[in-house]
């Protein structure tokens, strides 16, 4: 059994003026580090839970998703293109996008760490 040991939840926004101009991809990014997590794991395990969503959207396009995850014992970010909306494992920090073309969004995004 599973039982939910931390959890972290925030807000995510990105605006970009109706002028016409370019926008950047993605307008907005935020990179978490859990911290406290035990490396290596230990027998019994731990797992994380991410997840993203969208809650408003007033603009021509908008997306937010997790563009990146650093997981244990594989090296490099795991990039994810296109971006997820979850990701699950044994994972150490996660980069979370948010874009909007001619107007703004807000989305949210929350980690579970899980004693598996």
């Amino acid at each position: 059994m599973s039982t939910l040991t931390m959890e972290e939840s925030r807000p995510i926004n990105a605006f970009h003026p109706d002028d016409g101009s370019y926008t950047a991809y993605p307008t907005s990014t935020v990179h978490v580090q859990i911290k406290g997590l035990q490396i290596p794991p230990p027998p019994e395990g731990w797992d994380v839970c991410v997840h993203v969503g969208l809650t408003r959207h007033e603009a021509e396009h908008a997306e937010i998703g997790i563009m990146s995850v650093t997981k244990v014992g594989l090296g490099p970010d795991l990039t994810f293109d296109p971006w997820e909306t979850a990701a699950y494992g044994q994972i150490l920090g996660f980069t979370v996008g948010a874009y909007a073309r001619h107007g703004a969004v807000r989305g949210w995004w929350l980690w579970q760490l899980w004693k598996t």
